[in-house]
């Protein structure tokens, strides 16, 4: 984490102030904790076939491990933009299940033991205090949007060729940094 946080001061300008992970695993257990009738999404025949899912193409709910492989799919005509891009919308669904469920009075009396089930496959920098404090400001003052974006962004890169490296996008860092601060900043 402390390198992702020094990569990203030295390429964008930005200091990150805390961070949390969480691993495959724990995301598996976080998708059927949250949401344990599964999140709904489209899924494409090619998806199917290349993560060797059993299910038909179209609107599906997809449980843990196959939400997972929906999510982390990249071996289409997209390739890791398409999968940044199934990445936002799971954990925009990912919000709005967890928002649903917190609403209802048996939600909010289920949600120290969420809390402690999630608690058991997430990493961060913060403190229990700090936690406790995000965690009760998003209750209070739920998230209605999230706003995402992808860098690079669209015209913000070049596909190169290096010998000693193989193919690379090849970022113009100048141009990532204004549409961060532009994302960062906007009313």
């Amino acid at each position: 984490p402390e390198l992702l946080r020094k990569t990203i001061q030295q390429n964008f300008g930005m200091d990150v102030e805390h961070f949390v992970a969480i691993d495959i695993e724990g995301f598996v257990h976080v998708v059927d904790t949250v949401a344990p009738e599964g999140i709904e999404v489209n899924i494409k025949q090619q998806i199917i076939d290349d993560m060797g899912l059993a299910l038909q193409p179209g609107r599906q709910l997809l449980h843990g491990k196959d939400l997972l492989a929906y999510a982390r799919f990249r071996h289409d005509a997209e390739s890791d933009f398409g999968r940044v891009k199934r990445q936002q919308e799971v954990l925009q669904a990912l919000k709005d299940a967890f928002a649903n469920k917190v609403s209802s009075l048996d939600g909010m009396f289920q949600l120290p033991g969420i809390g402690q089930e999630l608690l058991k496959y997430i990493d961060t920098d913060m403190d229990i205090q700090t936690m406790l404090t995000v965690g009760g400001s998003l209750l209070l003052n739920p998230v209605e949007d999230v706003e995402t974006m992808r860098i690079p962004v669209d015209a913000g890169y070049e596909d190169k060729f290096y010998e000693h490296a193989g193919a690379v996008l090849q970022l113009d860092f100048q141009k990532n940094k204004e549409a961060l601060k532009e994302f960062f900043i906007h009313d």
